[in-house]
């Protein structure tokens, strides 16, 4: 399903004519699809959001800023030695996840030691703050001003702080662009259309004000909402299954309960 297309399908469920302008509902739809994908990538787990990229360490420098794109960060491995990497690259195994507090406990002093990161604590932070800041320095640094939400960043901070600029790999959760007239083309949209097009009806709902009465008039059709939840069902036992989490821990789809006991 490509953009222009949902776009005509919702006008259809929506009742807009096809032929009109229709102002409001042209300003809606960048936030439905906004709405109706990252609703579906919060509440889903999809295998296909898990990816893993690479990233340059600074040497001597403990933190080091999440990627934007990065939403959660499952583990970090360090490849070695130093530089870009290449087939003879050694990859350590994931480095071990422990508590700011702990890390600062363990390791105090960024300047001790340097080596190959082993531990790593994932923080908040700003730009500022992590890449101008000299972690040697005895100077305090100058008080920075408020930073505006937009620039505040996820940041990995790891011990020992590394003594070279290792390349490291990220394994995490993304969250892939929206379907829009320039991304004519999403994973959802082509996957799981159908759940797209209701969460999308869920948000244009509210446009036509219809929320109470899906719910409230049994004889009217069943809201988009419950027939959201009924799909999301089905899509969460797919990637189970895609994932290994079936019975046994396998691809099989679970199997309804005999109910009548079976004989040895």
């Amino acid at each position: 399903m490509k953009y222009d297309e949902a776009v005509s399908w919702l006008q259809t469920m929506l009742e807009i004519p096809l032929n009109q302008t229709d102002i409001n509902f042209q300003r809606i739809v960048p936030m439905m699809f906004l709405y109706a994908e990252g609703r579906i990538y919060h509440d889903l787990a999809f295998l296909v959001t898990t990816i893993t990229q690479q990233h340059r360490l600074t040497a001597l420098n403990r933190e080091t800023i999440l990627p934007d794109n990065v939403r959660v960060l499952e583990h970090i491995c360090v490849c070695t030695p130093a530089g870009p990497v290449t087939f003879t690259s050694k990859r350590s195994p994931p480095l071990e996840r422990i508590s700011a507090t702990a890390l600062d406990m363990f390791w105090p002093q960024a300047s001790f030691k340097p080596g190959v990161p082993q531990k790593y604590a994932l923080i908040g932070g700003t730009p500022q703050a992590t890449l101008f800041a000299d972690p040697f320095s005895l100077t305090p640094p100058p008080p920075l001003p408020v930073i505006p939400t937009q620039q505040l960043y996820h940041v990995v901070r790891m011990m020992p702080t590394p003594d070279k600029a290792y390349t490291v790999e990220l394994t995490g959760i993304i969250l892939p662009q929206t379907l829009s007239p320039t991304n004519n083309e999403t994973f959802l949209s082509t996957r799981h259309p159908e759940l797209l097009l209701c969460a999308c009806m869920v948000f244009a709902s509210g446009y036509q004000r219809d929320f109470g009465a899906q719910a409230e008039d049994p004889q009217k059709a069943v809201s988009w909402e419950s027939q959201y939840q009924y799909l999301m069902k089905g899509v969460t036992i797919e990637q189970s299954r895609l994932r290994g989490e079936g019975a046994g821990y396998t691809a099989q789809a679970p199997v309804p309960l005999a109910q009548q006991p079976r004989a040895p």
